[in-house]
């Protein structure tokens, strides 16, 4: 996986036009340095605009739309959206599916500390 070697800012115009830019991560924007007519630069891309978050919802919708539903399914979306409570079987699965999540994460996790210390032994033992 490629580094990341930049972060990005925005700032406004007095017209209200965004202006997004990538910055190195040594050498990000100053704070002191105010340019005429814009704001300051803040860290990240900022709020969505009504244009954009309306493209987003209506992606999900399109990608969503047609898509076969079980009848379980169907019945478990529909008293969720009337705030009806989980059943029992419910919670012990979801409580099953994040202790196995969980078992997954930490043996990742001590895969990689495995390998690092391996690493390290044979870089450390060319004596």
């Amino acid at each position: 996986m490629k580094t990341k070697k930049y972060m990005r800012y925005h700032r406004y115009d007095m017209y209200g036009t965004k202006y997004i830019r990538r910055f190195e991560f040594d050498c990000p924007p100053n704070k002191n340095i105010v340019d005429e007519g814009f704001t300051e630069w803040a860290r990240g891309t900022g709020p969505h605009s009504v244009i954009a978050l309306f493209n987003v919802t209506e992606g999900l919708r399109r990608a969503c739309l047609g898509v076969p539903k079980a009848p379980e399914t169907r019945e478990k979306m529909r008293l969720a959206k009337l705030g009806v409570p989980k059943t029992q079987e419910h919670k012990d699965n979801m409580r099953k599916s994040w202790h196995r999540r969980r078992e997954l994460q930490l043996a990742k996790k001590s895969e990689r500390y495995i390998v690092d210390e391996t690493q390290s032994s044979s870089t450390t033992s060319t004596v």
